[in-house]
This record gives structure tokens, sequence and C-alpha cells, in this order.
């Protein structure tokens, strides 16, 4: 895992969204919307053979409806890790620290701050993962993690 700080830039209202602007602005990308194309077949920054899937706190790995109808945090996790497009993960503080893992590095954190929960009933109800809002424990467990 490794660190770095960058820059808030971003209007955008949604945390996620404006992490991903920030970030694309660190690496010198210019981007003003959102990439909201399919996990399975890009990621939110493709640099050369770098494929980083973006994420911010209390962030959803994947939408209800692409969990595959499983409910079990493994089943999920397990049908992410197997389709996902991305190698890379960068979790982005509030106070704009970045955090870049690889995959087990994902995981790991996903487990220990990640929890399944169930859709609301207009979006179909289905069971997703999705992260906690971000913690002093949170950003101390990514501390110990790098050290």
């Amino acid at each position: 895992m490794k660190t770095y700080t960058i820059d808030h830039i971003s209007d955008a209202r949604n945390a996620g969204i404006a992490r991903e602007h920030d970030l694309c602005h660190y690496f010198g990308i210019e981007r003003t919307s959102h990439d909201s194309s399919d996990y399975r077949s890009n990621s939110d920054i493709n640099i050369g053979d770098r494929h980083i899937s973006v994420k911010a706190s209390g962030f959803t790995l994947m939408s209800g409806n692409m969990c595959g109808g499983y409910s079990e945090f493994d089943d999920i996790w397990n049908l992410y890790k197997n389709t996902t497009h991305s190698n890379e993960f960068a979790y982005i503080t509030e106070d704009y620290k970045v955090y870049e893992m690889n995959i087990t590095e994902f995981e790991a954190f996903l487990r220990m701050f990640g929890r399944v929960e169930k859709e609301s009933a207009k979006n179909g109800g289905k069971a997703k993962i999705r992260c906690r809002k971000e913690t002093k424990n949170m950003v101390a467990w990514f501390e110990q993690a790098v050290a």
C-alpha cells in the first residue's frame, strides 16, 4: 500500500465523483464528468496498465442489481473480485489522503469496514456491499497498514 495527498479541485456534490476528479487532476487528467462505466469492463482511471477504482467515504462496492442475486458477503465479494477490471483501488479520505491498494489489501479493508446491506425497495431491495462512513478507526487502520 502506498499513500500520498492530493488537492481538492472538484466542485461535484457527490464525494465519490469529487474524489475521482481530484485524483484525475493529480495524474494530469482533466475530467469534469463522472466516469459511469461498468466496473467489469472499465475502471475510474486508466493509465497504461494501471486500472484504478476510486473509493470515498460510504461507498457502495457495486449496486445490488449487479450482485447476481447473492446475499452473503463472500459470494458478493468473489463475484466482484473475479469480474472487476480494476487492479488498483484508491481510497481517498475526507482530508484528501490517498491510500492506493492492490486487490488483496482492498479485500482486507473491505472485510474490516464493509457490510452487506439491502438497497431500498424502490431500487430493487437486493443485497450489496457498502463500506461504512469514514471513521478515525478506518484512518488508523490505513496508517497501520502503510507503516
